[in-house]
């Protein structure tokens, strides 16, 4: 499991309020981290020193308690969140803005979103938020 965000299934809400006895405790400590919002890399920073998350993430998607996004624009508004807390509301209206206009194929405009960035956030900011997003996008295509 090297990416994305986890997302609860019908059945994942079911077994966050129902406990099922075919989840070992340390799934269920994984299930409790998904939200829709933190990547995969989250979970394992905020579970940091549990082992076995990657296994715990790969029998939930295979028992349909999560799926797994790997849509860019939503790994990008999370790259964003993560980074800039809640100065990134700029930042992902305007991911939200290209994706309406050039539709999957706003990856091809990333300039607009690094002008963006360098607008609100510096040039420092913007140059990291630029190398992570073309790393996301990459990794999005393979």
């Amino acid at each position: 499991m090297k990416w994305g965000i986890p997302v609860l299934t019908p059945k994942g809400r079911e077994a966050m309020e129902h406990p099922v006895p075919e989840l070992t405790a340390r799934c269920r400590n994984v299930l409790v981290q998904v939200d829709g919002k933190k990547t995969v890399d989250d979970i394992h920073r905020s579970l940091e020193g549990l082992e076995g998350i990657d296994e715990s993430l790969e029998k939930l998607v295979s028992g349909e308690f999560i799926d797994i996004r790997r849509d860019c624009k939503d790994l990008v508004k999370a790259l964003a969140e993560r980074m800039l807390g809640v100065k990134a509301q700029t930042l992902i209206k305007k991911v939200d803005e290209m994706h309406a206009h050039y539709g999957d194929e706003c990856w091809e405009h990333l300039d607009e979103l690094d002008k963006t960035a360098r607008l609100f956030y510096g040039e420092v900011v913007a140059e990291d938020i630029k190398s992570q997003i073309l790393q996301l996008v990459s990794a999005s295509r393979n």
